[in-house]
């Protein structure tokens, strides 16, 4: 069977994890590697997006504007359909591969730590959001993350503490072995080790698609 690589169909592909597990810098690894090896253009992504929701939930999660929990929930959602529709969806039927930065998944596992009983309803709230061709997650523990965090800045976002860090970390690897959508794959990859050793794995997998 050939791979997306070699049949140049566009893949989407998501990178999940909690704060401080290396998301954002191995995504953009990613997209260098895979424009590489394709020799085509990659969009790289990422949630909240930039537009007029994303806008808003960058501003809840500095803590600038508050919501309540659910009204979050509807938000990220929100954000993820116009950021699929406007975005990843045309780049997808240009032909062209997209990296995301945090997808549904996301709204899930930090989402449960809120409401754990609310899982079918966030699952609902996102049903419109098409499967990825593949998530990886990069696990991390969560005092491990949280020290990333620490050293890069001095100010914390709305959801970065470590108790909440290990509840959303659980909830991911949870949602990682029991996740009931069948067209859909989540890797957990080892984000506990040097970048290059990550992006190394991260590659195999994506090049396995």
């Amino acid at each position: 069977m050939s791979s997306a690589l070699e049949t140049e169909r566009p893949l989407f592909i998501v990178f999940e994890g909690i704060d401080g597990a290396g998301t954002t810098t191995q995504a953009q690894a990613a997209c260098a590697w895979l424009e590489e090896s394709t020799q085509n253009p990659v969009f790289l992504t990422r949630e909240p997006s930039q537009g007029p929701i994303g806008a808003l939930l960058h501003q809840a999660l500095r803590r600038r504007i508050e919501f309540d929990p659910r009204v979050m929930s509807l938000l990220f959602a929100a954000d993820r359909l116009d950021h699929l529709f406007e975005e990843i969806q045309q780049h997808l039927k240009d032909g062209v591969a997209v990296i995301c930065d945090r997808y549904y998944l996301s709204s899930l596992a930090y989402q449960m730590v809120d409401a754990p009983q609310d899982l079918e309803w966030l699952d609902q709230l996102n049903a419109k959001a098409i499967s990825p061709d593949l998530t990886i997650l990069l696990d991390v523990p969560a005092d491990v993350a949280m020290d990333r965090i620490c050293r890069g800045r001095l100010n914390l976002d709305l959801y970065e503490n470590l108790d909440r860090q290990k509840l959303v970390r659980d909830n991911y690897l949870h949602l990682a072995e029991h996740r009931r959508r069948p067209d859909e794959r989540i890797e957990v990859v080892d984000g506990h080790r040097a970048q290059e050793q990550v992006l190394s794995d991260i590659c195999e997998l994506i090049a396995s698609v």
